[in-house]
């Protein structure tokens, strides 16, 4: 069933060998030549987790939500790796014939925005992490490195509904972000649900470099995001970079849909003043 909001948008896709990816556009048809925001949600969510965003920011870009590889409904995909995700997201741009974007990510879709900012570094005005990490493993704790390793392997082990109620519940704040999240995990089934977190931490563990940003970069972290070390790895991340690192009040790991007012207009101001530099 589509929501309000993507129903406001016109649903298309691209295909490779791996599999279909869908996509979401609507296109500012004030200005077409406008710059182009592509949202990339975190690891078993959807584009609904952008819904919050779309009439908002539709009002000055072109924006693009999709269904990452693994998740929504951009299944099935074998072969999953970030750069072949990435690899589909530059299709979809190029079938749109937009050359340039802002990378919004969130969690796991930061991940992929900043494999795409290492492939096509010239395609990206900027990237907004929401709730991410950097890659390249030598970031991390071992121990961290451990659990995210065996994630799958322990998941397993609990009853689907609760395991959907219990992360929903630890990723948001607010009951709307709540039942977006739980929605989609219930959407995604068990079986996938353990696909996707076994092939995108597998690719995940395997990157050891840091990524090089040409481009301006923000990140935003919840005030109650108590998900895993994402607090302590963002502000050590921030530290080591000099990259901005604000915090949106009254929302938790899916920030942007718990407080999505305080979160448009922090990702505007940024994208104002930074961009007028870059």
């Amino acid at each position: 069933m589509l929501t309000e909001d993507t129903a406001k948008m016109n649903e298309k896709y691209v295909t490779s060998a791996r599999g279909k990816t869908h996509y979401w556009i609507k296109r500012n048809e004030t200005n077409p030549s406008t710059d182009c925001v592509v949202f990339s949600h975190g690891l078993t969510a959807d584009h609904t987790l952008f819904d919050q965003q779309i009439d908002f920011w539709s009002t000055a870009y072109t924006i693009i939500t999709w269904d990452m590889p693994l998740h929504g409904k951009s299944r099935p995909y074998e072969n999953f790796t970030l750069g072949h995700a990435a690899a589909e997201l530059k299709v979809i741009l190029a079938a749109e014939k937009i050359e340039k974007c802002i990378l919004i990510g969130q969690s796991a879709g930061g991940y992929v925005s900043q494999v795409f900012i290492r492939e096509y570094p010239k395609m990206v005005s900027a990237f907004i992490g929401i709730g991410t990490t950097p890659l390249g493993a030598k970031n991390y704790k071992k121990s961290d490195l451990f659990w995210l390793k065996h994630f799958s392997t322990i998941a397993r082990w609990y009853p689907y509904r609760w395991y959907c109620r219990a992360a929903a519940k630890v990723a948001t704040h607010t009951e709307a972000a709540r039942q977006n999240f739980y929605q989609a995990l219930v959407k995604l089934g068990k079986a996938a649900m353990l696909k996707a977190t076994k092939q995108v931490y597998s690719d995940f563990l395997r990157i050891q470099t840091d990524t090089e940003f040409s481009c301006p970069v923000l990140l935003v972290i919840g005030e109650h995001d108590t998900t895993g070390l994402v607090r302590a790895y963002n502000q050590q991340w921030a530290e080591r970079s000099g990259f901005p690192l604000v915090e949106i009040t009254e929302a938790a790991h899916n920030a942007n849909f718990d407080n999505s007012e305080d979160f448009n207009q922090v990702v505007k101001d940024f994208l104002g003043r930074r961009l007028t530099l870059a």
